[in-house]
C-alpha cells in the first residue's frame, strides 16, 4: 500500500522549481539532484556531472574572483548567508539564481556540500528596474529643485528691485501685484524644500537593502540624468569611470542619492564657466567616487561645521538657490551606514572635492 506522506512528497518534488543537490567534495560529484534542475537550468538530472563544467563556463569573468572566495568559504564550512549567482545566456537576458548552501561532515571525515537553488530572475530584474528608476527620480529632482528654486528666487529678488524703484505715483494695483508675486515666490522656494527635505530624510530612515554592483554603472546611470536636461549643467559636468569594474555592496538608491546631492552642490557654487568632475576608483583599503568642482569654495572656518544637521554653514547657492543644512548631514549618515565616510578638501576660491569612501565587497576581498 502506498504510503501517503510519501506520495506528497513526492508529488511536491515533481512539481517543485527549486533545485535541491548534494555534492561530495572528494569525489567531485554531484551526487543528487533534483529533478527541478531540469526545469530550471535546462540540463538533464541523470547527465548533471557531464553538464556542470557546461554550467560553470555560463558564469560572468567578473564575478569569479567573488565567487571563488564564496567557494573557499564553503568548502570550509564558513559560508551560511544566501549567495546571488548570475548566468550569462548568449542571446538572452541574465538567468539568476539564489543558492542557500548547507555543509555536512560525516563520521568519516567526509564533506557534503548541498543546498537549494531558487531562480530570482523575474525578482532580480523587477529590482534593478525600480532601482534604476528611483535613482532617476532622485536626480530629477535634485535638477528640478536647483533649477526650480534658483528662478523662483530670481523672480522674487527682481520683483523687490522694482518694488524699491517704483515712484510714488505707480498705482497701488502694481505694488499689490509685485508683493504677491514676492510672497508666491517665498512660498514655492519653501514648498521645493520641504519636498526635497522630506524625500531624503525619508530615504535615510528605511534599513539598507545591499547588493554587489559595479559602481561604475551605477554612477553613470545616475548622472546621465544631468547631461539629458542640457543647459549648463550639461555642459558643466563630466565624470571619469576605470575599464575595470569596481564592486561594492550598497543600497543603490540611497546612495545614488548623495551622488546626486553631492553634484546638485557643485553646481549651486560652480561658475557657469567652471566645470563638475565625478570620479569612481578603487583604493587599496576600498573604493572612492569623488565629486570635484571649480568652484568659490568653502572658507576654513566652515569647514568644520558642514556635516552637522543645520550646519551654519549653509549659504544660498551663486544663483540665488536656497539650501537648509540638512543635505550634507543625511549624506554623511547614508555613507555611515554603508561603513564608509565622507570627507571634504576645499580651498576658498578654487573650489571643492567631496570624497565618498567605501569597503570593496565583502566576497572579493581574500
Amino acid at each position: 500500500m502506498l504510503n501517503p506522506a510519501a506520495f506528497f512528497l513526492n508529488q511536491a518534488e515533481a512539481s517543485s522549481q527549486q533545485i535541491h543537490f548534494i555534492y561530495n567534495l572528494k569525489g567531485r560529484r554531484v551526487e543528487y539532484v533534483n529533478v527541478a534542475y531540469e526545469r530550471v537550468l535546462h540540463g538533464s538530472q541523470a547527465k548533471v556531472n557531464d553538464e556542470l563544467p557546461t554550467l560553470l563556463a555560463h558564469l560572468p569573468p567578473d564575478d569569479l574572483p567573488w565567487l571563488r572566495r564564496c567557494w573557499q568559504l564553503w568548502v570550509q564550512g564558513r559560508l551560511s548567508d544566501e549567495v546571488e549567482v548570475r548566468l550569462l545566456r548568449p542571446g538572452k537576458p541574465d538567468q539568476w539564481l539564489c543558492l542557500l548552501p548547507s555543509w555536512q561532515q560525516d563520521a568519516d571525515g567526509m564533506i557534503w556540500l548541498g543546498g537549494t537553488l531558487r531562480d530570482i530572475t523575474v525578482g532580480k530584474r523587477a529590482q534593478q528596474t525600480n532601482v534604476k528608476y528611483s535613482s532617476k527620480k532622485n536626480t530629477v529632482l535634485e535638477i528640478l529643485a536647483h533649477d526650480l528654486a534658483g528662478a523662483f528666487v530670481s523672480l522674487q529678488q527682481l520683483a523687490s528691485y522694482v518694488r524699491e524703484e517704483m515712484s510714488a505715483q505707480t498705482s497701488p494695483q502694481v505694488s499689490e501685484m509685485l508683493h504677491l508675486m514676492q510672497n508666491t515666490s517665498q512660498r514655492g522656494v519653501q514648498l521645493i524644500r520641504d519636498l526635497m527635505n522630506q524625500e531624503f530624510l525619508e530615504s535615510a530612515t528605511i534599513p539598507l537593502k545591499r547588493e554587489r554592483v559595479d559602481l561604475r554603472e551605477k554612477v553613470q546611470q545616475c548622472l546621465e540624468p544631468f547631461q539629458r536636461m542640457g543647459g549648463r549643467e550639461a555642459k558643466q559636468l563630466s565624470w571619469h569611470l576605470p575599464p575595470e569594474p569596481v564592486y561594492a555592496d550598497v543600497d543603490t538608491s540611497k546612495l545614488m542619492q548623495v551622488v546626486s546631492n553631492l553634484v546638485s552642490n557643485a553646481l549651486k557654487f560652480t561658475p557657469d564657466e567652471g566645470r563638475i568632475t565625478v570620479r569612481v576608483e578603487t583604493a587599496p583599503d576600498g573604493v572612492l567616487i569623488t565629486v570635484a568642482d571649480e568652484g568659490i569654495g568653502i572658507p576654513a572656518a566652515l569647514q568644520p561645521l558642514l556635516f552637522e544637521r543645520f550646519t551654519k554653514a549653509r549659504r544660498p547657492g551663486l544663483r540665488g538657490e536656497p539650501t537648509t543644512g540638512l543635505g550634507l548631514s543625511l549624506c554623511q549618515t547614508i555613507v555611515s551606514l554603508h561603513q564608509g565616510t565622507l570627507t571634504v578638501v576645499s580651498v576658498e576660491g578654487q573650489g571643492s572635492t567631496f570624497t565618498v569612501k567605501l569597503p570593496k565587497a565583502a566576497s572579493s576581498t581574500s
